[in-house]
């Protein structure tokens, strides 16, 4: 054989070598797929329903929502506060913050963290007493009589609405004689367990400013807070009456909220005021034709609600929705 044909005949065998080897790999590959794509992964072995499974899982599960936007050649609100923030809720983002990490006390927002274990540990309809500890705690005057007694739930309306000092302090007796532990105890627990890390709460109506929190904890604490519908339903209302479990006293509950009234469409909110901490409100309105709502949360501000007002005037006039 000439060396011409045996150069041609060890290429060819080469050649058929390596087409017989891909073949029996490609093979080898195809039969692996199939064995680690069972039924239960894709619900069927159909043919059809394989390729919906195929394109779903290479499609994308959901499209990535950019809006709000904010519009073009938007100045800063001009607020007085020492820290703030506004929350688009439905679309789950910050549209605005000052300070966000920055410690401050929180007055009477403390509140709002009380009601969360006041629905945990007591039953609305159970009758808490008024004594010596929680009359007068604050020294501005009485908010109940010496000896009444009100239902838990006409209590969370005081310490919610009208910002009752005496009602939080009721409460937290309440609480404390039935689960034998501390409420600053039980306050900062809770604020842990909801992830407010930069917070420390240090009495049950925020009268001691050596507590603190910032706007991105409160925040966090707001998210918690809707999963009960009580507190909500509370901080909606700008007034109502509660009255003794005997009937002989009745009070008139008016809600520190100013806003009610100037702002459209208000969800729900909470003020706080000491010296100390100045000017603090959390406040919630919704935006029906956006199908969403702003969240404010204002801290340590000369004027709290001119400051939230224009915090969320500011959002709702400024971004798109659609």
């Amino acid at each position: 054989m000439s060396s011409r044909r045996i150069v041609l005949f060890t290429a060819t065998a080469v050649m058929l070598f390596f087409i017989s080897l891909y073949w029996g790999m490609d093979s080898t590959n195809r039969q692996a797929q199939t064995a680690t794509t069972p039924a239960s992964l894709i619900g069927t072995s159909s043919a059809q329903d394989l390729g919906s499974y195929q394109s779903g899982y290479i499609l994308p599960v959901s499209v990535t929502n950019f809006f709000p936007i904010k519009k073009p050649n938007t100045a800063v609100p001009k607020l007085s506060a020492k820290a703030a923030l506004l929350y688009d809720t439905a679309n789950d983002k910050v549209l605005f913050s000052i300070s966000s990490q920055k410690s401050l006390p929180v007055a009477s927002l403390t509140k709002l963290l009380m009601a969360t274990i006041v629905l945990d540990q007591l039953t609305l309809n159970v009758p808490v007493t008024i004594t010596s500890r929680s009359y007068n705690v604050d020294d501005l005057g009485a908010d109940f009589n010496r000896g009444e007694a009100l239902a838990v739930g006409d209590l969370l309306k005081a310490m919610l609405i009208k910002s009752s000092n005496d009602a939080a302090y009721a409460l937290a007796q309440a609480v404390e004689t039935k689960t034998g532990k501390g409420i600053v105890e039980q306050l900062n627990a809770k604020a842990g367990l909801i992830g407010m890390y930069n917070s420390r709460f240090s009495d049950p109506a925020g009268l001691n400013d050596d507590a603190y929190s910032t706007v991105e904890d409160l925040l966090k604490l707001v998210k918690y807070s809707k999963r009960y519908s009580a507190i909500w339903q509370i901080i909606n209302q700008p007034e109502t009456d509660v009255k003794s479990v005997d009937g002989r006293f009745s009070h008139h509950i008016v809600s520190t909220n100013k806003l009610f009234g100037v702002l459209p469409n208000i969800v729900g909110g909470k003020t706080g005021y000491t010296d100390g901490a100045k000017g603090c409100m959390i406040l919630e309105i919704a935006l029906p034709a956006d199908d969403s709502s702003l969240l404010a949360i204002v801290l340590g501000s000369d004027e709290r609600f001119a400051d939230t007002k224009t915090l969320l005037e500011w959002g709702r006039d400024n971004f798109r929705w659609h």
